[in-house]
């Protein structure tokens, strides 16, 4: 009797994955229409202040903190480090491609405590809103100096190009 409940119970996990699993794709497929990132220039800008490590958190649509964006890897968490140079925000991201916001892309950076599903104190995390095929996305990145958030942001919004900040 106990193998059946055993077996039971891991042919209901096995189930709800796979239907996580669909759900996913579909997410995929539904943003589809959505351009990847821009590639990163062969030769990155001087930088406005030193790399910082942390989380890239992930990249969500504008105004809905837990609608992930599930293609072009911008949904995953990834260790790594934010550069802010001249010609725009270089984030390396541990085992996903780089991304790259230059700065007519991006609309505003500012702190915040939650996206994609983590949430954490006041001004924990590093948002930047940026637009993409004609989409406004926020992507977050968790500093491991909580403080250096609040530099982070003022270094972006003072490369942002005089009226594309909204």
């Amino acid at each position: 009797m106990r193998a059946a409940y055993t077996l039971l119970t891991l042919a209901a996990v096995a189930g709800l994955c796979l239907l996580m699993l669909k759900g996913w794709r579909s997410r995929q497929r539904r943003q589809g229409d959505l351009p990847p990132p821009p590639p990163a220039p062969e030769v990155r800008g001087d930088l406005l202040m030193a790399a910082v490590p942390g989380l890239f958190v992930g990249t969500t649509f504008a105004g809905d903190w837990l609608d992930r964006v599930a293609v072009h890897d911008l949904a995953h968490r990834a260790a790594g480090w934010l550069h802010v140079a001249t010609d725009g925000v270089h984030v390396e991201r541990d085992g996903l491609p780089d991304l790259y916001l230059p700065y007519d892309a991006v609309e505003q950076a500012a702190t915040g405590d939650a996206l994609a599903g983590k949430v954490v104190g006041k001004d924990g995390l590093l948002l930047v809103d940026w637009r993409l095929g004609g989409r406004l996305l926020t992507s977050g990145f968790r500093a491991d100096d909580h403080s250096a958030h609040a530099r982070l942001a003022d270094a972006i919004t003072s490369q942002i190009p005089t009226g594309a900040s909204t």
